[in-house]
């Protein structure tokens, strides 16, 4: 990020160090009741800058064995959430021949010394995740398998004030296409975006027409497959099956305004490249418009979906990726209450918000 454009969103008032001395300019009555100063629900960031972040570590029943699967694990659905896990990095027998997993989230080593629910666990877990397996998808010799959580639990807030911000969201108003996450699901969301996930952009194009939207629900599977998950009934998820081509771009920071302003594009039409901010790079392939802030890109062929809840995940072959030059430091967001947790833990981090 330049100079000036840090300078521009201090100068907006939508750039938010959080430490501990932020509390003094905070509520302190909210803090008492509900735990939480950090005003929004979820918070963008630099992905390479967050510091001492939380690692997933996977067990299973009756074994001792763990895995680290920070890097390599795909979130790809919040309703139900659902985790992708692939035998490039993870050995197919244990995904194979385990119908459920538990996901540890923890903060430097992992110490395989206590149980939940009889899977091993770290004493010292902020979170713990149990999965069951629902779908298994094969592409070219490599698996992935889908895993669906049922079961959470967190001390990102203490119990009390999670009692008082789940009986606060029973009551809370929300737009009309904002989906609801009932019970202990909305405490698997928030574990999930515990780990930061790249806010990265689409682009689709009928040789005439294009749309950009967001999306960070998506992942690679190995190095020659993809997978991304879009809702089911949206105007994206349809032009990513009808044309089938599609571009996914990495984009730097200083552009989370106007990506978290494209939203609405997952309900429009496909549109004139000139109502789009891009870049002077197109795509070496296809030749679609990249987004005005992409780093890196990765080319794609749609190959067949799946659908569970109220997503359609996506799989696609890979045909190219490129490094742009002068790549930044990469969009992402994390949920309000990690981000609460790693306050009151006393790590500083710099997130950047929206301004209301």
């Amino acid at each position: 990020m330049s100079q000036n454009q840090l300078h521009s969103i201090l100068q907006n008032d939508v750039y938010f160090r959080v430490t501990q001395e932020h509390l003094a300019l905070g509520s302190q009555l909210k803090k008492i009741v509900t735990g939480i100063v950090i005003p929004q629900e979820y918070c963008c960031l630099e992905l390479e800058q967050l510091d001492s972040p939380l690692r997933v570590i996977l067990t299973v029943r009756n074994s001792l064995y763990s895995e680290d699967i920070t890097t390599s694990h795909i979130f790809l659905g919040y309703k139900p959430l659902i985790v992708g896990l692939s035998t490039a990095s993870t050995d197919e027998s244990l995904l194979s021949n385990n119908d459920h997993v538990c996901l540890s989230f923890v903060q430097g080593d992992f110490k395989s010394n206590a149980k939940w629910r009889d899977f091993p666990t770290d004493s010292a877990a902020v979170a713990t995740m149990l999965l069951r397996k629902i779908e298994r998808k094969n592409f070219d010799g490599q698996s992935i398998y889908l895993f669906e959580g049922y079961q959470a639990r967190h001390k990102f807030l203490g119990v009390l004030h999670q009692f008082v911000n789940n009986l606060r969201e029973k009551f809370r108003a929300r737009p009309a296409d904002n989906v609801a996450l009932p019970g202990n699901l909305f405490d698997q969301v928030r574990i999930a975006y515990s780990i930061p996930r790249k806010i990265s952009v689409i682009t689709v194009s009928d040789g005439v027409l294009v749309n950009m939207f967001p999306t960070d629900l998506h992942g690679p599977i190995g190095k020659g497959f993809y997978a991304g998950s879009l809702r089911i009934g949206g105007n994206a998820n349809a032009q990513v099956e009808g044309l089938r081509r599609v571009v996914i771009s990495d984009v730097d920071t200083a552009s989370y305004l106007q990506v978290y302003s494209m939203g609405k594009n997952h309900m429009i039409d496909l549109q004139n490249e000139l109502r789009f901010m891009t870049h002077h790079q197109r795509s070496r392939v296809f030749g679609f418009p990249l987004p005005e802030w992409a780093l890196r890109y990765r080319e794609m062929i749609h190959l067949e979906s799946f659908d569970h809840g109220i997503h359609r995940i996506h799989f696609y072959q890979i045909v190219h990726n490129e490094e742009l030059e002068n790549a930044g430091p990469t969009l992402a967001h994390i949920q309000q209450y990690y981000a609460q947790w790693r306050m009151d833990q006393g790590l500083t981090t710099t997130l950047f918000l929206i301004k209301k």
